[in-house]
């Protein structure tokens, strides 16, 4: 074992040696320079998202027995940063990343009523995975700049049969660096 330890130990150096050999008659003009960075982002880029949320928060769904619906919702989406007016960053997009519900009987069985839910953002229809591009502010406050969006929700009939329905709509913003 001793043997073999050696024997390796000699190889390296035969090949340390070479590449040694290799450096020395190098170039005299050229000089191999190692550079390392790292990046604060919080430094790098300091515009934030400030608020980004419904100005009603909370809804409170109410069934329309007649036409056996939930009535449709319409609120208002606020965005709010703290890029500046002078900056010449002004285009984001809005998406919808998620649009989904169902609904289920007295014994948690799904039901056929799915996606009961369609979303319009200032008059234009929108789809899960899908969004509105090249949006621009509305105005500047004192913190930086802002849009506000229309909101509706138009709900799809359910079925006699659904005892119990769930959804969920997930949006999101994206600043364009």
């Amino acid at each position: 074992m001793t043997y073999t330890k050696v024997v390796f130990f000699a190889f390296l150096l035969c090949v340390t040696n070479d590449a040694l050999a290799l450096d020395s008659s190098a170039s005299g003009n050229q000089r191999e320079f190692h550079v390392d960075t790292q990046i604060e982002l919080d430094k790098f880029y300091d515009r934030e998202i400030i608020k980004f949320e419904f100005v009603k928060k909370n809804w409170q769904l109410e069934f329309d027995g007649r036409n056996y619906k939930f009535n449709d919702i319409s609120d208002v989406l606020q965005l709010e940063t703290s890029i500046g007016k002078s900056d010449p960053l002004n285009s984001y997009s809005l998406n919808l990343i998620e649009n989904s519900s169902a609904c289920y009987d007295v014994n948690g069985v799904a039901t056929d009523s799915k996606d009961l839910v369609s979303v319009s953002v200032d008059g234009e229809s929108i789809n899960k995975g899908e969004g509105l591009d090249s949006l621009e502010f509305d105005g500047v406050n004192r913190v930086g700049k802002y849009s506000n969006f229309d909101v509706e929700l138009k709900f799809a009939p359910v079925s006699v049969k659904d005892d119990y329905c769930e959804g969920m709509i997930k949006m999101s913003i994206e600043l364009a660096i």
